[in-house]
């Protein structure tokens, strides 16, 4: 075999391999291997999991690490019960879409009840779950607890458009008004007034505000806040939204 015919078998065996769908996960009991963060796990047989129904904070966010903690003792090296969504098995990331029980309670309401994640309903499997825990969002912020306190806003300024050239490399919650939402590429800019303020919608963020249903364009004319690092950008000051939890 010619060096440029083994060349042309590997190509296409790379493209044969590559082009094959996820194989399929059913619902049933794994052990959990490694916990990502407080809302994903990695499960013994290697699939990577997004519970259903909660955002647990990012990594820099006040309370990822507590988060992450606790879903390891939740979860770590237990066996769970792995209860995939039929209706949408998997995220745009190759992820699985569970609900994941441990010792028969739901990792996600626990989660969020215990103030470590907001309820996330997002269609069509999230409305399954979508009262339990809204309900135990509900008592989270009736009680204060964990992202609903004031320790986890402790150290980071308030301020709106106007203050943000004074803060400049810090960490902030920037509320403000919403005057227009525009697309370059694949980034979006939510831009505020003065509009030489912006938050940057990463990629990655944008397809999950895509997968929850949310138009950016929604936001205009809105109030919101924005929590991040205001840095100095080509076109002025901006927040970078990694997320879609930055944004309230």
């Amino acid at each position: 075999m010619t060096r440029a015919i083994r060349t042309a078998a590997l190509v296409m065996a790379s493209i044969v391999l590559f082009s094959q769908p996820a194989l399929a996960m059913s619902s049933g009991e794994y052990r959990v291997r490694d916990v990502i963060d407080g809302d994903t796990v990695i499960l013994s047989n290697g699939e990577t999991v997004r519970y259903i129904g909660v955002d647990t904070p990012e990594v820099n966010e006040s309370y990822w690490l507590e988060a992450r903690v606790r879903n390891m003792s939740l979860v770590l090296g237990k066996l769970v019960r792995v209860d995939v969504c039929l209706a949408e098995k998997r995220d745009r990331y190759g992820r699985v879409l569970a609900w994941v029980y441990s010792e028969g309670e739901l990792v996600s309401e626990t989660l969020v009840r215990e103030g470590l994640g907001k309820a996330l309903a997002v269609p069509p499997c999230g409305v399954r779950t979508a009262k339990i825990i809204g309900a135990a969002e509900s008592e989270a912020k009736a009680e204060k607890r964990g992202i609903w306190g004031s320790a986890a806003r402790a150290g980071v300024a308030s301020i709106s458009p106007f203050e943000a050239w004074m803060h400049v490399g810090e960490t902030v919650r920037m509320t403000g008004e919403v005057s227009d939402a525009v697309r370059f590429g694949d980034t979006w800019f939510l831009e505020f007034w003065p509009d030489d303020v912006k938050a940057v919608v990463m990629p990655r963020a944008f397809f999950e505000f895509e997968r929850r249903g949310v138009s950016l364009h929604s936001f205009k004319g809105k109030t919101v806040t924005v929590t991040g690092i205001l840095h100095e950008g080509r076109s002025g000051l901006e927040i970078l939204i990694d997320s879609p939890s930055r944004i309230e």
